[in-house]
């Protein structure tokens, strides 16, 4: 079983450094990169010193919600939950839209627990995917009547489907306990408790509390964004800033995807949003690249070592 556990975890982390080295040699914009780099006086550095000063704080934000999440199954100090949220971004690498984060995190968890894990990863994506919606559902109508002053067919139908996913999913969040404990008396009880028992002990307030991590995790990355095209030269007004980088995300966050190629869907929505308060496309595109680079790329090398370390 040992051998067995590790050779897994060597396959995964071998997976996703050839889907890296692959996204890295396909990348078509070398030269734009460079050319940009090269011009970028100094007094622009102090943008990207924000962007990575800020990039500790994103995933200490994540481990403490893990770390939140995680409190009424089994307790986790703040270096195992970093440590866990590092290694879920390896796994997740490879996986649409990141479902496989779950495994490297529930390995930080007791063999008794990881079915538990599984639900509460899966709880905890649900909570910053609610945070994206919440906020980038009004920045995304002030977007299109600010831009081409109607909203077109297809992209009400889209809008829809947000509204409805954050009504129905809202409600769901903070109905998780009643409906942990409803399942208790179902006729499938002995199958789905190992999964849905931990959610029984929540609290409204602690549900909230958790949601309020998200928020401020969201602003995090939205503010490193800012920085970063601030440091490609991209110049916005502050209400263009905060109608396009919420929006931004919004679409990035409801477009299926692998985190691989998640570089190339954020820039081309960046092109499509920002671009159009910018004619700086180059700049704009290069800037969604980089943030995926800083905050999704670094994590994923650091948490493919601590998955290799790690003895769980």
């Amino acid at each position: 079983m040992g051998k067995t556990y590790n050779l897994t975890k060597w396959l995964i982390v071998v997976a996703a450094y050839v889907y890296l080295a692959y996204k890295l040699l396909t990348f078509s914009q070398y030269p734009d990169l460079v050319e940009q780099c090269g011009n970028v006086p100094l007094s622009r550095l102090w943008w990207m010193v924000g962007i990575v000063a800020l990039l500790p704080l994103n995933w200490l934000l994540e481990a403490v919600k893990w770390q939140r999440l995680t409190d009424n199954v089994q307790s986790l100090s703040l270096f195992t939950s970093i440590k866990a949220v590092l290694a879920g971004i390896s796994t997740g690498f490879f996986t649409p839209n990141r479902v496989g984060e779950l495994v490297g995190r529930v390995m930080f968890l007791s063999e008794d627990n990881r079915k538990s894990g599984v639900t509460l990863s899966l709880v905890n994506s649900l909570t910053q995917n609610l945070i994206m919606a919440l906020c980038g559902l009004p920045a995304c109508l002030l977007f299109f009547t600010q831009t081409v002053g109607t909203i077109e067919p297809n992209i009400t139908h889209y809008l829809w489907f947000v509204v409805a996913f954050v009504i129905l999913f809202g409600l769901f969040y903070f109905a998780l306990p009643r409906l942990s404990r409803h399942f208790k008396s179902n006729r499938f009880a002995q199958i789905i408790l190992p999964f849905t028992d931990c959610l029984t002990g929540y609290s409204f307030r602690q549900l909230t509390g958790i949601m309020l991590i998200s928020l401020v995790r969201y602003l995090v990355f939205c503010v490193q964004f800012f920085f970063m095209l601030r440091f490609f030269g991209v110049h916005l007004a502050p209400w263009q800033a905060l109608i396009s980088i919420p929006t931004t995300y919004l679409f990035v966050t409801f477009t299926p995807s692998f985190a691989f190629s998640e570089a190339a869907v954020r820039s081309s929505y960046a092109v499509l949003v920002i671009g159009a308060f910018s004619g700086q496309v180059v700049s704009v595109a290069l800037a969604g690249l980089c943030i995926w680079l800083i905050n999704f790329v670094i994590p994923m090398l650091v948490g493919s070592v601590v998955m290799v370390k790690s003895k769980c």
